[in-house]
């Protein structure tokens, strides 16, 4: 059958081409676009996905709210989520938080953004909004991503993962300038990915020279081969005609075009959808294949040139270095591993010794019978707080020394670290501090001490003053009797005191040396077990080098024969991977007139 001159796509046509692009991306350690290209061959029908990508502070979220005349999306300086919003339709508004094991959690829409703002990074996999909308209701889907920004930031993964999946994509830039850069490096990457793209040019109430914008935009985006074309929009204008009525204001926010733009795509016909996605994605999958095996081939013939002598050669400067680097590592990992136990047990040391201090401060100064209910609650909690602080900065370091012993082996190993969470601090299980013995100066103490004292007064002065003819127990006896009888009582009140306030001082102080002992102990076993992991984790990392060397040598003492032929082998690859190309390409033109087709009709 002639493909060419084909009237309908025959969809397992098409699922056979998609099918073996995605084995031929795991077969060349393509993980990465077999998974893309599983998601667009397992997409359900019935919906037609389209996500607004672009950069931060360009009105993405003013865009989408317009779009919806609804508040659906974070604006202005509310923090936007790290992970896509699906927008659908739904009878009466509704919010869901799923999370990274499908967990959903409904949430009132008008708590949407604080609920976001609480959930810890990394617990979602998606939010899920509805609204009554009837530009939804025949299975449109709008996907507000994250804000695209440093390559390797989880936000920007997140926002590009979405184009597996991604039926039309409208990328937003706004009006105060033409396209950077970044962002028409973002419309190519889109643009290679899903075959049907819209640049939003929004904010041109605030841009008097948006047309000229506008135009720049348009020949910068055909000078780069991106078939997009440029809507100016302003959300301020949409919404301001919005809550008027005025159809004339509206026409001038731009937003009809939008519309139309959008209604256009939710209109297309699914099957001839599915197959144009897939031609697009096994296109895009092919010639990424086919350019690294390109770039093999060009390795292999620059190596033919360099002669086998000067290749062994080069092999034993690689294994030279790569045996410097495994003194280097050792030694860093030695090195940090050390100074983390040292650098650890003394943070927890000056922790505690803090808190130490506070404990004298306090009992130098208070009465342990009356401060004791309000101070042991208060050193719990500051035991807790020294030891759960004293376990995060322990963890940040344990992820620092990682990051350093890979760059030992160079910038590309700085992602592949190993898993370094731990068990808990153990924090919540922080025994409370014990009340000590207390003695009181009780009313009876206190009688009995002062008739104590007083007696000797009364003696005394007693004697004295029956040299004058007094009797013993006479007025003066009896007031110095009194006054022997107060101070007795308050040296011994006095005394008292501060056995209480020692008594208290040792508690509380055995009690933080107890819980410095035990997290202390808890502390040094969790950097070793950092230490073991990252051990085994380079020395696996050095041995697959030295493998890969040796394997290398002895590739390059196989003679050319070999290395012909395996650059035949990628050389036929490569002609296989350009006839999937070349036949997604016809699959894609059959299913674009098709669609073409069908909506003229």
């Amino acid at each position: 059958m002639n493909r060419g001159n084909s009237l309908a796509v025959n969809a397992p046509a098409w699922l056979e081409v998609l099918n073996e692009t995605l084995d031929a991306c795991r077969t060349h350690g393509r993980a990465d676009l077999a998974e893309r290209l599983r998601r667009r061959r397992d997409a359900p029908s019935g919906q037609t996905r389209l996500g607004v990508l672009g950069f931060p502070k360009q009105g993405k979220g003013y865009l989408l709210n317009a779009v919806l005349n609804a508040p659906v999306c974070a604006v202005g300086d509310a923090a936007t989520p790290a992970v896509p919003t699906e927008i659908t339709y739904s009878p009466e508004p509704a919010a869901t938080l799923v999370g990274r094991s499908l967990e959903r959690i409904p949430v009132a829409v008008e708590r949407l953004t604080g609920e976001l703002g609480a959930r810890p990074a990394g617990t979602l996999s998606r939010v899920e909004v509805g609204v009554p909308r009837e530009l939804l209701s025949a299975g449109l889907v709008l996907v507000d991503t994250p804000p695209v920004g440093d390559p390797r930031s989880p936000r920007t993964a997140a926002a590009l993962d979405f184009l597996a999946e991604a039926d039309a994509v409208i990328i937003v830039s706004d009006a105060t300038a033409p396209l950077s850069a970044a962002e028409l490096a973002l419309a190519r990457h889109v643009r290679t990915w899903c075959p049907h793209v819209v640049l939003a040019l929004t904010k041109i109430d605030a841009s008097p020279g948006w047309r000229a914008v506008a135009e720049r935009d348009r020949g910068m985006l055909a000078e780069a081969g991106v078939d997009a074309p440029v809507l100016p929009v302003s959300a301020v204008v949409r919404q301001a005609a919005a809550k008027t009525g005025d159809a004339d204001l509206n026409a001038r926010s731009g937003f009809p075009e939008l519309l139309g733009w959008i209604a256009e795509q939710a209109a297309r016909p699914p099957e001839q959808s599915r197959a144009l996605l897939a031609a697009v994605g096994v296109r895009a999958a092919a010639a990424e294949l086919v350019e690294s095996l390109r770039d093999r081939v060009d390795a292999g013939a620059q190596d033919a040139g360099l002669g086998q002598a000067a290749l062994l050669q080069r092999a034993q400067r690689r294994a030279d270095d790569l045996r410097r680097q495994n003194t280097r590592w050792q030694n860093l990992l030695s090195d940090e591993i050390t100074d983390l136990l040292s650098d650890a047990e003394y943070d927890l040391r000056e922790r505690t010794r803090k808190i130490v201090n506070t404990i004298d401060r306090t009992f130098d100064e208070g009465d342990p019978a009356k401060v004791w209910d309000e101070f042991a609650p208060w050193l719990d909690n500051a035991l807790a707080e020294a030891v759960d602080t004293n376990y995060t900065w322990l963890a940040d370091r344990a992820e620092w020394i990682a990051q350093a012993v890979a760059a030992c082996f160079g910038a590309q190993y700085d992602r592949a670290l190993p898993d370094l969470r731990l068990d808990g601090s153990g924090v919540e299980d922080l025994d409370e501090v014990l009340r000590p013995k207390i003695e009181k100066f009780k009313i009876g103490q206190q009688a009995f001490t002062g008739l104590r004292g007083s007696y000797g007064g009364v003696l005394m002065f007693g004697l004295v003053t029956s040299l004058a003819g007094l009797p013993l127990i006479n007025p003066v006896s009896l007031g110095a009797g009194a006054a022997f009888a107060a101070k007795t009582i308050k040296d011994e009140g006095g005394m008292r005191l501060q056995r209480r306030q020692a008594v208290a001082k040792q508690a509380a102080q055995r009690h933080v040396d107890d819980v410095f002992l035990r997290f202390g102990k808890e502390s040094r076993d969790a950097i070793r077990v950092v230490q073991r992991r990252l051990r085994d984790h380079f020395t696996g990392l050095a041995e697959e080098l030295a493998d890969e060397l040796t394997r290398e040598r002895e590739t390059i003492l196989a003679g050319t024969a070999e290395r012909e032929r395996r650059t035949g082998h990628i050389r036929r690859e490569i002609d296989r991977l350009a006839g999937l190309h070349q036949r997604a390409g016809e699959l894609g033109t059959i299913a674009g007139r098709q669609q073409r087709r069908e909506l003229s009709a």
